[in-house]
């Protein structure tokens, strides 16, 4: 539990640091249910329960984020995480920050720690990569998106997105994997929305080909 004490500390001396005098804190809340839980190609759960609460204080972010299956005897897991975002040129955003990954019912150590920064570009797809670093494991990911949403009516949004990967494991087989999903998100005021997708994942490796669906509710202020 040290490196989430460090983590938390981080993010928080972050957000007081960055922090403007007339800034507000936001808060995000979301729960939703998921089919699978497939984590850069590797089914790591089936039938799971997920939710999650951000806060965001100007350009600095902390937040927690678990998943709890329902079926099958998989171990229940939490990540927390806080970084920053700033634009580093224009139409060019960077992210940088870190995730403990906590698994409670794995034992003592059960936990791995990664660093990772992002960019993303303001370009017609919404193109992003990201490179993230797990210290314990010394593993390195390597991940490319794009996303678009497109208007149904007032209030309805059909949101697709795609993914691309590589990893690589110090101690195995390196592997790549890719997927996307289709979301129709529906606004439920002006701080929440509901949203029902399918998603697809497949990997290299002998990794299993999912399909797969999920949903979730989410709430601001």
């Amino acid at each position: 539990m040290k490196k989430l004490i460090v983590v938390v500390t981080a993010a928080i001396l972050a957000a007081v640091y960055s922090l403007p005098a007339q800034d507000e804190m936001d808060v995000s809340m979301s729960v939703g249910y998921e089919s699978r839980y497939v984590f850069r190609g590797v089914t790591l759960a089936d039938e799971s329960l997920t939710a999650s609460i951000e806060a965001t204080f100007g350009d600095t972010y902390l937040g927690m984020w678990t998943n709890q299956p329902i079926t099958g005897s998989f171990d229940n897991e939490f990540d927390f995480y806080g970084g920053m975002g700033f634009e580093v040129a224009d139409g060019i955003s960077m992210d940088v920050g870190g995730t403990l990954y906590f698994y409670p019912e794995s034992g003592t150590g059960a936990e791995t720690f990664e660093i990772y920064t992002g960019l993303a570009f303001d370009a017609q797809l919404d193109p992003a990569i990201y490179f993230f670093y797990d210290l314990d494991l010394n593993t390195l990911t390597v991940e490319g998106s794009v996303g678009h949403s497109f208007e149904v009516d007032e209030g309805t949004t059909l949101d697709l997105s795609g993914f691309l990967g590589f990893v690589d494991i110090s101690e195995g087989e390196d592997y790549t994997y890719h997927g996307a999903s289709i979301d129709v998100v529906k606004s439920l005021g002006d701080t929440a929305s509901g949203s029902i997708g399918v998603r697809y994942s497949e990997g290299s490796g002998g990794l299993e080909d999912e399909i797969y669906f999920g949903g979730s509710i989410t709430s601001g202020w």
